[in-house]
């Protein structure tokens, strides 16, 4: 190659880079404007949180409002239990013994139906499964116990530099009081970072980061959230979080995952409905709609850079 063509590709590389550029900062306010009018005229408080591939920090909704994070943060406890197996403290194989009149009652666990019997043991490995794919309330408060509770997790976050988050109690206390669901929040932009350092496997081994990435993405909770209008077939890790109803009102409709685009990079997309009073079905939608918005919109940063 000689110099004349050298300064042809560079400058056409340069041209092509600056096009990329243009397009990334020109449609940024479009897919903003998307999404709040996805969520215009709806009775609820959504917040978003859209990082994109390409993004040096992530599109917000929302920003300051503190939403409860429901059994979302069970995603932030399963890295802090890897953590722990990383480090010797815990083993994925050692058993976790099972008392069930001593774990909570009348409340969403299916590993209590897949046991038989008063007392049970489970392999960590289990618990772990069953808390991110099901998001199981009795593996989940099992997993507490063995990392030291809600204090522990709190400072584990804040270790990562996530500072705009709060853990104080596990699934037993919220279930005994509905209003201390708010007190387990996060920022929409603490949901980003901690998916972002999910994403860049940087915290966990490569064994542990390759079971919570497959746990995730075999969440059986939400079908109709983040993944509810990408086309069929789009891998998707996520960890859903849902409250109860009451008085009318739904206090956290919630989904926070990493999206795989066609070409391989991820994108980060974290959805939380609070207070609503709308339907399950319009909260399940609201979040689909702004995944899909997401998702398009990054297609077509990827066409427009990509040659015929």
């Amino acid at each position: 190659m000689n110099v004349i063509t050298k300064c042809i590709f560079t400058t056409f590389a340069l041209l092509i880079l600056g096009l990329s550029s243009f397009v990334v900062s020109a449609q940024s306010p479009l897919l903003k404007e998307q999404i709040e009018t996805i969520v215009t005229g709806k009775k609820a408080t959504v917040g978003v949180a859209v990082w994109g591939p390409d993004d040096l920090e992530p599109l917000l909704l929302n920003p300051f409002e503190k939403f409860p994070m429901q059994s979302v943060f069970k995603l932030h406890l399963a890295m802090l239990v890897l953590h722990q197996v990383d480090q010797g403290k815990l083993s994925l194989n050692q058993s976790v013994t099972v008392n069930r009149a001593a774990v909570l009652q009348n409340t969403w666990a299916p590993i209590m139906k897949e046991y038989q019997g008063d007392e049970f043991a489970v392999p960590l490995q289990q618990l772990l499964q069953y808390s991110v794919s099901h998001s199981d309330n009795v593996a989940c408060d099992l997993l507490f116990e063995l990392v030291g509770g809600p204090q522990a997790l709190h400072a584990y976050i804040q270790s990562l530099g996530v500072k705009e988050v709060a853990v104080v109690a596990n699934e037993a206390q919220m279930h005994a009081d509905d209003q201390v669901q708010y007190q387990n929040w996060t920022s929409m932009k603490a949901v980003a970072q901690l998916l972002k350092k999910f994403e860049q496997k940087k915290q966990l081994s490569e064994t542990s980061q390759a079971l919570l990435w497959k746990w995730m993405v075999e969440t059986t909770t939400g079908p109709q959230r983040l993944k509810g209008l990408l086309p069929v077939g789009t891998i998707v890790a996520h960890k859903t979080g849902t409250s109860g109803i009451r008085a009318g009102k739904t206090a956290a409709t919630n989904d926070a995952g990493v999206i795989m685009l066609p070409d391989g990079r991820p994108l980060l997309v974290a959805v939380f409905v609070k207070d609503s009073a709308e339907s399950e079905r319009i909260n399940e939608a609201i979040i689909a709609q702004v995944a899909q918005a997401a998702y398009q919109f990054e297609l077509k940063k990827i066409s427009a850079v990509s040659p015929d």
